[in-house]
């Protein structure tokens, strides 16, 4: 399939569920953007692309893609068919996650939280990069201000002594923005063009006096419509904009203001260590 008549040709994780999904309504409302929904399974997908195409009067600008990210293999299957199928591809928001109340272990063995929120964007991205390379990109990383909460515990990365959910997201959170840098930097220095962003979408509260973390408007599962409205908004309107065309390696608020990154987030030491530790896992399928 060629995308070539539009500006954007844009991958979003996440798509057949909250922000995803509203980010992906609005996105495909404008003629420049072609917007590929991925979902776990192609039911949900298919649904998705069927229920925008309804909202907007419009589906000919809409595609998608199904691969579950708990299962790495489905991710790297899933790759190669975007690249095959959407050469033109010059946009990726990686928006998927999950919050699970209790620890659950993947098809690959790994801890579901860091496999889906981390892990599968790290290889997904790396993957796509000879496309997105080729076009002139963005990827844009849905952020979080919890990841300055925690610290990686290298000794229970996988959280198999301690779990706690909103601990695990964070810090799945955290790998997230260290992966961001890490990839900014490496494009950088190959004079690359794709520019990688962080972006913040809500505020999230900070852990409590007891170390938990109360109801937050990212986490909540009673988000308002009208908050994910918002923030899907205003996701639209940064990837439809100039602003990050002029930018990399940032961590920036809805409005596209820079703000400031936790210590542990910019450690160049601690992104390489993740970095290498990250290609390790995945190393049967780059």
């Amino acid at each position: 399939m060629t995308t070539s008549a539009y500006k954007r040709t844009i991958l979003i994780t996440g798509a057949t569920d909250g922000i995803g999904k509203q980010t992906a309504l609005d996105l495909a409302a404008h003629p420049d953007n072609f917007v590929i929904i991925h979902g776990r399974t192609e039911e949900k997908c298919i649904a998705t692309k069927e229920w925008i195409g309804k909202e907007n009067g419009n589906s000919s600008n809409i595609d998608y893609v199904a691969g579950d990210f708990a299962v790495l293999k489905e991710v790297a299957i899933m790759a190669e068919e975007v690249e095959r199928r959407f050469p033109e591809l010059n946009v990726l928001l990686c928006n998927a996650g999950v919050l699970y109340p209790r620890r659950l272990e993947t098809k690959d063995g790994m801890e579901s939280t860091f496999q889906v929120n981390y892990l599968s964007h790290y290889l997904l991205c790396n993957l796509l990069l000879p496309v997105l390379s080729h076009n002139r990109s963005n990827v844009i990383v849905v952020g979080s201000v919890l990841h300055t909460w925690p610290s990686l515990d290298w000794a229970d990365v996988m959280a198999e002594k301690e779990y706690e959910k909103y601990l695990q997201y964070s810090r799945s959170k955290l790998m997230c923005h260290l992966m961001a840098f890490a990839l900014h930097r490496r494009m950088n220095i190959a004079r690359q063009h794709v520019n990688v962003n962080i972006i913040e979408l809500g505020k999230e509260k900070e852990p409590n006096n007891n170390g938990k973390l109360r109801t937050t408007s990212a986490l909540s599962s009673s988000m308002s419509t009208l908050s994910i409205c918002r923030q899907a908004g205003n996701l639209a309107q940064l990837i439809e904009g100039p602003c990050l065309e002029k930018i990399s390696g940032k961590y920036l608020d809805p409005s596209g203001k820079q703000m400031r990154s936790g210590s542990d987030a910019t450690d160049e030491r601690l992104q390489e260590r993740l970095w290498s530790y990250s290609k390790e896992l995945c190393h049967d399928y780059m």
